[in-house]
């Protein structure tokens, strides 16, 4: 389970492009509508994009449908964490979790089986990761939310993992799964908000152009890493995104700092090294 140079840089940058573009969600005036829009910007550019990708593999379909299927969800859940809880927490139980998740289910589909040294490294990732973020006064409901939106995570990056390596094409498997991504969750915007979706679109399509741009490229990122690295170590390093999101909470939302964020971070670099060197 070596994890490449190359796809640790891609997941490291992956995970500043993810934290700038939740921070983004989560300063909106309605996260659902927010997230529905950027994810239908992300899409146009996705649709785009597969007009100048190589062809995709047929096989690769079914895991395209998948991973909509569950961004439903995720989507939903993700949204209604922010409004209930900060930044730093809701998405470090969001993004903290899943390495692990991941790692059992990729050692069951894929038969990924970490050595001792990686599966270190993963742990402490996760560990340190969930130290930034936990809190003692963390709102309760936001925290279960953000824990199902770890689920959909780990789940829809496990389908995604055999789906872009099926796909023969990253590049096209990312367009046409935005692509979709965002058909379902306009669809489930407007069917919770109705036609509000089109004046809150008029009013916020700046958030929504630049987050969809962002999240496009980052997880173009993550599922080029994956078309030849494990898909829990790079799943691992792109979630040292908590850390960045803890420090853009800090900065620009006023949530505190202490000692626990700044000993969790610590822990994330080492378990970045110590996956990298495994």
């Amino acid at each position: 389970m070596t994890l490449p140079w190359e796809a640790a840089a891609a997941a490291l940058a992956a995970a500043v492009l993810h934290a700038i573009w939740n921070a983004g969600l989560k300063a909106g005036n309605d996260r659902l509508l927010d997230a529905a829009l950027l994810f239908a910007v992300a899409g146009a550019i996705g649709l785009t994009v597969t007009f100048f990708a190589p062809p995709m593999n047929p096989e690769a379909w079914l895991w395209i449908g998948v991973t909509a299927a569950l961004h439903l969800p995720y989507t939903y859940f993700l949204a209604r964490a922010y409004e209930l809880g900060e930044l730093s927490h809701v998405y470090t139980i969001a993004r903290g979790t899943p390495p692990l998740l991941i790692t059992v289910l990729a050692t069951f589909t894929v038969g990924e089986i970490p050595t001792p040294a990686a599966a270190a490294g993963i742990a402490l990732i996760s560990i340190g990761i969930l130290t930034v973020g936990m809190s003692s006064g963390a709102h309760r409901q936001g925290t279960i939310l953000a824990g199902a939106v770890a689920v959909t995570i780990a789940l829809y990056s496990i389908s995604d993992g055999i789906g872009v390596r099926a796909s023969g094409s990253a590049l096209a498997y990312n367009g046409w799964v935005f692509f979709t991504v965002g058909i379902t969750t306009a669809a489930m915007a407007l069917a919770m908000r109705g036609p509000n979706i089109i004046d809150y679109a008029r009013n916020h399509w700046p958030r929504a152009v630049v987050g969809g741009a962002l999240s496009f490229v980052a997880y173009g990122l993550v599922l080029w890493a994956m078309t030849f690295a494990p898909i829990a170590g790079v799943s691992a390093f792109r979630e040292t995104s908590v850390v960045f999101a803890a420090l853009i909470g800090i900065l620009f939302f006023g949530e505190k700092a202490g000692p626990r964020r700044l000993i969790g971070a610590a822990i994330v670099a080492i378990g970045a090294i110590v996956l990298k060197i495994a």
